[in-house]
């Protein structure tokens, strides 16, 4: 609960320190989709991060969005496809390369449906998305390493 607050909070950091540099990289949610998968797929655990993608999803449009419940429907999408599909995965096939995969999908469908919402397509408005793109690698590469280490314990 604790490390998808503080992506939450350093992404809005982030958003003060770099408005009209770059859009912000969605650490929320690789770390609400992390935390979704990582445990058992019980639906009530599920579900609750549904709803935990959601509410920082209305937070955010009502901090910065001009379209309240965008961010907030686009989270559980996400979260909604990436569990769907990491359900639908034999066990045998679940690991760190697939979590990159939709980890990584999720997050340029997200910035792809930011982009598109938010700002009128230039060649300014490209260069801040491949910036937040690009920022995200770190994030999710450590995200698929601390799955990677903890594949051997039970239920992930």
């Amino acid at each position: 609960m604790i490390a998808p607050v503080a992506a939450w909070l350093l992404q809005d950091l982030m958003q003060v320190l770099a408005m009209g540099f770059m859009l912000v990289p969605e650490f929320f949610m690789l770390v609400v989709v992390y935390r979704t998968i990582s445990g058992p797929l019980l639906p009530r655990r599920v579900s609750w991060w549904i709803w935990f993608a959601f509410a920082g999803g209305i937070l955010w449009d009502m901090r910065w969005a001009a379209i309240p419940g965008m961010s907030g429907l686009i989270n559980v999408a996400a979260v909604v496809l990436v569990y769907w599909v990491w359900n639908r995965t034999p066990v045998s096939g679940r690991g760190a390369l697939l979590f990159a995969g939709l980890a990584g999908g999720m997050h340029f469908l997200s910035g792809v449906a930011h982009y598109f919402a938010w700002s009128v397509p230039s060649q300014a408005a490209t260069r801040m998305f491949l910036v937040q793109q690009l920022l995200s690698i770190p994030v999710l590469a450590g995200l698929c390493l601390i799955y990677a280490f903890r594949a051997s314990e039970p239920h992930v």
